[in-house]
């Protein structure tokens, strides 16, 4: 596990299809989402410091060594909104979303921020939780934001609790 670290990650639309089919099929089995080489490169994330990869170095660069991602973006005055957030089953539960979040929450309080908020599916309940766990409460269902089904808004505070 050495070999595996977040790393700044690049603004979508510079990725190759090679890395945007990765992050298509990364989606598509952990979370279910369709999301199409287009919808990729239209996300409108900055290149700026809470935006990661998770990759694993013995198998950069190409695009198998993506084991996750963390896309977020400024948002409103004083906010920061997740836009995307997933990791290889392999490596859920073992302390790198934790990771990537704290970096998200320190970089964003650098930044003045103070609220953060995403969305995340009705279903995905291990994701709620984990949420759930650093703050972030459900503020209102979101009904055919996602193909399948129910979503929820989730918002909170960027506070120092935050960080583990």
């Amino acid at each position: 596990m050495e070999n595996i670290q977040w790393m700044y990650g690049h603004e979508p639309k510079s990725l190759s299809d090679e890395w945007k089919k990765r992050i298509q099929t990364m989606f598509l089995r952990e979370t279910g989402e369709e999301y199409s080489f287009q919808s990729i490169s239209a996300l409108l994330i900055p290149e700026w410091g809470g935006n990661m990869l998770l990759i694993d170095q013995n198998l950069y660069p190409a695009a198998e060594s993506l084991l996750g991602l963390l896309w977020a973006l400024p948002h409103e005055m004083d906010g920061v909104r997740v836009a995307a957030f997933v990791l290889d089953s392999k490596y859920q539960s073992c302390g790198w979303g934790g990771k990537a979040w704290e970096h998200l929450i320190e970089i964003s309080r650098k930044d003045g921020k103070v609220s953060i908020q995403l969305e995340v599916k009705a279903e995905n309940v291990r994701a709620q939780e984990f949420y759930k766990a650093r703050g972030l409460t459900v503020i209102r269902p979101l009904e055919n934001y996602y193909k399948s089904g129910l979503g929820y808004e989730m918002k909170g505070r960027i506070e120092a609790s935050q960080i583990e």
